[in-house]
């Protein structure tokens, strides 16, 4: 007669997912892992006691092909906006509807050096001042700060990723998205985009390589065999904080509460799911306003009104 053995499990502290797709089917199943475990339980979704059912957590969050659509169209929006943003020079109106003496000495900017360079001088659009004037961009006065440049890089490269993702969901069955290559360089440029953000919202080199180096790991661990999606989303939660936290300690507390209740929103809905499969476009309708706060961060820094004085300058002398 067998027994059971009274020797106490040692809990995970995080939840451990091992997706196995076999050839001819792709069924869950769980097992707590033991130290004598065998080839094939290893190969079996292992789950610690404490953690969620991946089973009945992908039955809540099965999309069909057309919500799935949706998810990735409703990233769109984020990436128009910060193109739009920055090329329409939206980051200098505050600025550029001040006076200026258009007599006055030119401000001079690191950027203004590799301006010209950059644009290339051959049909003027470029001058020595740091000034733009490119038929393309009339509103384009100057170069953005880097703050503002960090922030649209992020706006735009990681929806990239989840559009593809997410038009790749439209085909695949629900258990092989998790360890699809497109879920994970989705959840990897969240990373990116959020070291991107620290510098936004510091506009300090320092601030953001440390950002970057954490980021990094974190990307890094995506595409561990083992998915372990409590760490996963305790990685993520630890990178908003990084770069939303400086707004609050430079004591622009409205602004932090508009990102803390923006955030509230979306992870309610990512979380929750109160209108079922709807709910990640509606989680990603939440995020679509996150550009928009993180710009107005970045244009509250000290090191951005420079730039914004010289876009102010250069708009008074083209007028």
């Amino acid at each position: 007669m067998k027994t059971k053995s009274t020797q106490p499990r040692k809990k995970s502290s995080f939840t451990t997912i091992d997706i196995h797709l076999s050839r001819n089917d792709s069924n869950v199943s769980s097992s707590s892992s033991s130290s004598d475990g065998s080839d094939e339980e290893k190969k079996k979704i292992a789950i610690a006691k404490d953690s969620f059912d991946p089973k009945a957590y992908l039955d809540n969050r099965v999309m069909s092909p057309l919500q799935e659509a949706c998810n990735a169209l409703s990233m769109v929006p984020q990436m128009i906006f910060s193109a739009y943003f920055v090329l329409s020079g939206s980051w200098a109106k505050g600025a550029t509807d001040m006076s200026y003496d258009a007599s006055a000495p030119m401000i001079q900017q690191q950027q203004s050096n590799w301006l010209t360079n950059f644009l290339g001088d051959e049909y003027g659009w470029a001058e020595n001042s740091g000034c733009i004037d490119h038929p393309m961009f009339p509103h384009l006065t100057a170069l953005p700060p880097p703050t503002v440049m960090m922030v649209a890089l992020a706006g735009i490269v990681h929806p990239i990723f989840s559009i593809v993702y997410h038009f790749n969901c439209m085909a695949l069955e629900p258990i092989q998205r998790i360890p699809h290559w497109t879920r994970r360089l989705d959840h990897s440029f969240i990373h990116f985009a959020a070291a991107c953000a620290s510098y936004g919202t510091t506009g300090r080199m320092d601030y953001f390589l440390l950002n970057a180096l954490f980021n990094l790991d974190c990307a890094i661990k995506q595409f561990e065999t083992k998915i372990c999606p409590k760490r996963n989303l305790r990685n993520v939660g630890l990178s908003v904080l990084m770069y939303t936290l400086p707004v609050l300690l430079r004591g622009h507390y409205l602004l932090y509460c508009q990102f803390f209740a923006l955030f509230i929103c979306a992870v309610y809905c990512f979380s929750k799911y109160p209108i079922g499969g709807w709910s990640h476009t509606l989680f990603h309708g939440f995020l679509s306003f996150l550009p928009y706060l993180m710009f107005s961060a970045a244009l509250t820094l000290d090191s951005s009104q420079a730039q914004l004085s010289l876009a102010a300058q250069c708009a008074s002398r083209k007028a």
